[in-house]
């Protein structure tokens, strides 16, 4: 066994990815899928298939597992001997999850780093930054090389649950503006303006003033101040009342939009003339 040994367990394509890099970095790799016609490509370039989750993990000092759930993970990794073994987890899921599972494989001897990926399959590699994990920072340290195969490796902190806050944050964030992509340019389109041409505007002029936004809306938050003399909440309401009622009128449901107009309604008289962060309170689940 050399520091360069990993297993990945879960070959979907972001699994196939992640060992594909071992693979063609020259690392001694074992792979591991219920399904095992996924593994052909990679045994093909050199990996080596194992037999079951326990052969996969037996004699490697890293085993990156990408499955769908957490309670899959345990499910594959219960009858594996996982002492000696640094388990890198990047499968999905939530806070709770992580560190229960970080305790789960210690108990077995084992040592645990989560981790979260930020880009599709295409985007991994050694010269990007999109990956991150938390745990102890020996054991980050430990295996930084390897795990700088697939990206430049980012180090979170020692609380396993971090990539998944980040990460579910962040897709949180991505999905709900992506989804306001599609219905503003589902708006143009009625009026016909291409999607290409919308792209084009809201990189150029929208895309900046939303980022914008967004450093002034932590400079508020951080503060705890949200007095401005720029376009106050009730300015942002207005004008997305107009927008809202076009869009219903041409028949679009505006449920993106309609969502943050409907919260900004219970609270435009009382925030009105803050800044639109103030609704970031509204957001909150109370602390009792």
């Amino acid at each position: 066994m050399t520091q360069g040994d990993v297993a990945v367990l879960g070959l979907g394509p972001m699994g196939a990815a992640l060992a594909a890099l071992f693979v063609n970095q020259g690392l001694a790799t074992k792979v591991w899928n219920r399904t095992s016609e996924k593994a052909a490509p990679l045994v093909a370039a050199g990996a080596e298939l194992a037999a079951d989750p326990a052969a996969a993990v037996s004699d490697v000092p890293l085993a990156m597992v990408c499955l769908d759930r957490y309670n899959h993970v345990r499910e594959v990794l219960d009858q594996a001997n996982l002492t000696g073994c640094t388990v890198v987890n990047v499968t999905w899921g939530t806070p709770d999850e992580a560190r229960t599972m970080s305790r789960w494989v210690q108990e077995r001897g084992g040592l645990y780093l989560d981790g979260n990926i930020y880009v599709y399959p295409e985007g991994l590699g050694p010269d990007f930054e999109c990956l991150s994990y938390a745990g102890e920072r020996s054991v980050f340290d430990a295996h930084a090389d390897v795990l700088s195969t697939l990206a430049l490796p980012k180090y979170d902190g020692a609380d396993p649950a971090l990539p998944n806050i980040l990460g579910s944050a962040g897709g949180i964030a991505h999905h709900i503006e992506v989804g306001a992509f599609y219905e503003a340019a589902a708006y143009a389109a009625h009026y016909g303006v291409s999607p290409a041409t919308f792209l084009e505007f809201h990189e150029r002029l929208g895309g900046p003033l939303t980022s914008h936004a967004r450093h002034v809306a932590v400079d508020h938050l951080e503060k705890g101040d949200f007095a401005t003399d720029q376009a106050a909440l009730r300015t942002h309401f207005d004008s997305m009342l107009v927008n809202r009622a076009d869009m219903q009128r041409i028949g679009q449901p505006a449920p993106m939009l309609g969502a943050f107009v409907d919260l900004l309604a219970t609270v435009a008289d009382e925030k009105g003339h803050l800044a639109l962060a103030a609704a970031c309170q509204d957001f909150r689940r109370p602390q009792g």
